[in-house]
């Protein structure tokens, strides 16, 4: 058993014969089985090999022992990282199950690797050296290439532009029917606002310096609404723009009331704040202007977004020549956007809430087209339409659409959607924005769609795009000469501010240039 030279045979005898005596011990009557003369001669024999024997199982007993404990030990820290092993798995399964139950935000992006598009698509000239521009194909690329064209404008001195899409994909939205108060519609126009103003901001292309008289030429400024509120505001004091300090380009988004702007500064907070110089963009409403606290205008570029009804438009008004008022008064230019306000159906809308209340205070009227926005210049613009029309031939009805897409200085374009794919692509050009009975037009000829039921198209292209002779006192009412009547019908083809008179009432043209 690990010491060599012990006779075991004999000790184990003795031992063997101890434990059969200690055993017989009450049937013999012996009191003390080692006094056994065969034992006692057994250990007279080997006297020095019974304390080693002793010793050795001392030791063996010692050994067990440890080895059991170091059994129990292993045994109970085994059980112990078992219950660790299983508690992180089922806490990592119950985080697993919860997150899916809640709304999927996605992991963290890091905003380091995410770069807009270095330029806009490239884009290609016509026979007549034109710019056209490519059908855009994200949003990403909408927004950049609307701050490519806005800025395109302010170098040519224009101070004031209008940047109109739908925020939404044509899927999900009538952008010429939608309601503007919808949630989803408002925060994505933030959205893109945000992604707006920080382009700007960003924009190598510095902003030209312009006399006050000469920006005042080139936006063909009209006379203020309320000339007496402007001149009581201007007896107040206001503080001028630090020129020394180095701030760059600031920009202030404008919303409707001072709770959209709470609202728009919580839930798109993160946006807000993503960039290296958040400080660059402020927030405001359209109100503010006519409160005492009003510190004035220290910012260069001015977006008014969200507009959400028709008196919306009347206040946009009263900021922008307030804000010039005082920014003139201090020999400063002012630029502003009106950014996704969607002043199409907004102007469509007023005829309906001038009849509706005609006599509700702050409604907004055709003026606020004619006097204010017929002076800002279109730099980004696409409208969907789409047309159901009556044939004489199989299928007998037709359904077909397209867009009309406009990017400074490109010509406005009209682009037609295939039926089978979906894709657009661009079929004509023009000089000028085209009227909403002209968009039809060029979409039946598109689509082969020149002899439908109710009328024929004209033979020439060019006369597509005649406006309906209209009184613009009696906005809505159709006058059409019997000719123009036999053919097209009394239907609603056209806006109230489209051609016919309607021209002789704007002080500008403006908003129909390319």
């Amino acid at each position: 058993l690990g010491f060599p030279g012990v006779p075991w045979g004999p000790l184990l005898k003795v031992e063997r014969g101890a434990m059969a005596l200690a055993f017989l011990a009450p049937a013999t009557g012996a009191s003390n089985p080692a006094s056994s003369p065969v034992i006692a001669a057994a250990r007279q024999e080997l006297p020095s090999s019974v304390g080693v024997v002793q010793t050795c199982s001392s030791f063996l007993a010692t050994g067990a022992f440890l080895a059991l404990s170091w059994q129990r030990r292993k045994r109970s820290g085994s059980l112990a990282r078992a219950a660790e092993t299983s508690s992180a798995k089922i806490a990592k399964d119950t985080l697993k199950r919860l997150r899916k139950r809640a709304p999927n935000k996605g992991a963290k992006k890091d905003v380091t690797r995410f770069k807009m598009p270095p330029s806009p698509d490239p884009w290609e000239y016509d026979e007549e050296g034109r710019r056209i521009f490519p059908w855009p194909k994200s949003f990403a690329e909408i927004v950049q290439t609307s701050v490519y064209a806005t800025m395109s404008l302010f170098q040519e001195g224009e101070t004031r532009i209008e940047v109109c899409f739908p925020p939404l994909p044509a899927a999900d939205l009538d952008w010429n029917k939608c309601d503007m108060a919808e949630t989803r519609i408002v925060d994505a126009n933030i959205a893109h606002c945000i992604s707006f103003a920080r382009l700007l901001i960003k924009e190598p292309r510095k902003l030209p310096k312009i006399g006050v008289e000469e920006a005042k030429r080139i936006a063909a400024v009209g006379p203020s609404e309320k000339p007496e509120d402007i001149e009581t505001l201007l007896q107040r004091k206001f503080k001028k723009k630090d020129s020394t300090t180095e701030l760059g380009r600031t920009v202030r988004v404008l919303f409707p009331t001072k709770l959209d702007m709470l609202r728009a500064r919580d839930i798109h907070y993160d946006k807000w704040k993503n960039m290296k110089r958040p400080e660059l963009i402020r927030r405001g409403y359209y109100a503010e202007c006519d409160e005492d606290t009003w510190p004035g205008p220290f910012e260069d570029i001015f977006v008014y977004v969200a507009a959400q009804s028709v008196e919306e438009l009347a206040k946009i008004r009263n900021y922008v020549e307030k804000a010039d008022a005082v920014a003139n008064r201090q020999g400063r230019v002012l630029r502003h956007v009106v950014f996704n306000c969607n002043l199409m159906k907004m102007k469509s809308d007023i005829q309906y809430f001038n009849n509706l209340a005609p006599i509700k205070p702050g409604m907004a009227t055709q003026k606020v087209h004619f006097d204010f926005f017929s002076t800002f210049r279109n730099s980004y613009f696409i409208r969907f339409q789409k047309y159901t029309m009556a044939t004489y031939e199989p299928p007998f009805v037709a359904e077909f659409g397209g867009a009309v897409y406009h990017t400074f200085p490109s010509p406005w374009e009209f682009f037609m959607q295939d039926s089978t794919e979906g894709s657009y692509r661009c079929i004509e050009v023009q000089d000028l924005r085209p009227s909403n009975r002209c968009m039809q037009r060029k979409m039946q000829r598109a689509f082969g769609i020149t002899n439908p039921v109710g009328g024929s198209l004209p033979e020439a292209t060019t006369l597509d795009d005649v406006y309906v002779t209209r009184d613009i006192d009696t906005a809505g009412e159709i006058r059409r000469p019997l000719g123009q009547f036999l053919v097209e019908g009394a239907g609603e083809d056209g806006n109230w501010w489209e051609g016919g008179d309607a021209f002789t009432y704007e002080i500008s043209d403006k908003w129909r240039l390319a």
